[in-house]
């Protein structure tokens, strides 16, 4: 049996499970310990009543023991993103009567570890601003995992996606997951600009990449925060800076990225640009107040 079978193992899981309640109890005995010293040594100085200082104890105790079961047992989230990395490769199409349009391969890769036992489902948010007759094409970038599509728009335009694993992860255990993306703005242009965000998770690294070919670069770019409104149902531009593009002579691309250690859990990070006013696609800026909540193009 490997090591990663054996950590997966039933016996193992239930262990991590038991760790867990130990961890509690353990907890409740150490500060029931220090209030009860701390208190007959208070009692014996100020002449108070042992069994009250014992009682007062034995409720502080019990109040920590809870608050630390329901923050950090009961309430966490099921895995935390130590590396997410966004790719948005734009393409030009054309389309029927001539009509030139964009092809959009968006690929979301993240590596995560498990914060639980029994970790099987991985969900991504998605959206994106344009419209299409094809149907999108969405599948799991590992072949080992399998894609399980909502497929249809939540009142939020977001359609919510999960990356099955086919089988249990142990707590503490790291996975690489990620889905590809691909959609075509035939109907209606999608605005302007791409953007990441770890939903609401905690991300140690973050990546942004856009990349054109170069005869299609857009005129310039930026580097974009959003953040989310208190109500969560908008976001609103907080920082632009000036993004310079990186020539890839081997492909033939210009590229557009953002780079942010320890981003903000309620911030959004991407790329905004805009096309040249000869282009057919609009050319407007991305909007620099309010969005709508999910990220506009396909990922978190």
């Amino acid at each position: 049996m490997g090591l990663q079978e054996l950590l997966d193992s039933t016996p193992a899981r239930l262990a991590g499970r038991s760790s867990d309640l130990l961890q509690l109890v353990a907890l409740a005995f150490t500060v029931l310990a220090a209030l009860y010293g701390a208190g007959i040594t208070w009692a014996a100085v100020h002449g108070a009543s042992v069994p009250l200082v014992v009682g007062a104890a034995a409720v502080i105790a019990t109040a920590a023991a809870l608050a630390y079961y329901v923050m950090c047992i009961r309430t966490r989230q099921d895995f935390e993103i130590e590396e997410l990395n966004g790719l948005l490769v734009v393409a030009r199409v054309q389309g029927e009567g001539g009509r030139n349009h964009h092809r959009y391969t968006y690929n979301r890769q993240q590596r995560i570890r498990a914060l639980r036992h029994d970790l099987r489902l991985v969900g991504i948010r998605s959206h994106w601003s344009g419209q299409s007759r094809t149907v999108e094409e969405v599948t799991s970038l590992f072949p080992e995992h399998r894609l399980l599509d909502g497929a249809i728009a939540e009142e939020d335009g977001r359609i919510h996606r999960w990356v099955y694993l086919l089988g249990p992860i142990a707590r503490n255990r790291r996975v690489s997951v990620g889905i590809r993306h691909v959609f075509e703005d035939a109907y209606a242009p999608m605005k302007p600009y791409y953007r990441e965000s770890g939903e609401e998770r905690r991300v140690q690294k973050l990546s942004v990449r856009v990349r054109f070919a170069c005869d299609d670069a857009p005129v310039e770019a930026w580097q974009v925060v959003w953040k989310r409104s208190k109500s969560g149902s908008t976001r609103q531009e907080v920082a632009r800076n000036e993004c310079r593009p990186i020539i890839e002579p081997d492909t033939g691309s210009v590229v557009y990225e953002l780079l942010k250690s320890k981003p903000d859990p309620d911030c959004a990070y991407g790329i905004s640009w805009r096309w040249p006013t000869t282009s057919s696609r609009s050319d407007a800026r991305a909007p620099i107040h309010e969005e709508p909540a999910p990220m506009t193009r396909v990922g978190g």
